[in-house]
């Protein structure tokens, strides 16, 4: 895995763990925060953050919860 990849990832992981994001985060608002959030953006190409956060749902380390209209993206109880 490259650097920038485990960087992206360690991004997301971060941007999840924050208080902020303890219901989950719609992808657009990892990217794109608001003047009045707290929580680190994760940087990158929108292409490389969609791999690494795929590849964060194969490990077991995000999940994804589809019942809404967009994915929100939570963080797996073990990698709290």
């Amino acid at each position: 895995m490259s650097n920038s990849r485990r960087f992206i990832k360690d991004q997301i992981i971060a941007a999840l763990r924050h208080p902020e994001a303890e219901e989950g985060l719609y992808f657009r608002n990892l990217m794109h925060l608001h003047e009045e959030d707290e929580r680190p953006a994760v940087e990158g190409e929108e292409k490389e953050v969609l791999v690494a956060l795929n590849e964060l749902v194969k490990e077991g380390k995000v999940l994804l919860d589809q019942t809404q209209e967009d994915l929100i993206f939570q963080l797996a109880p073990m990698a709290a």
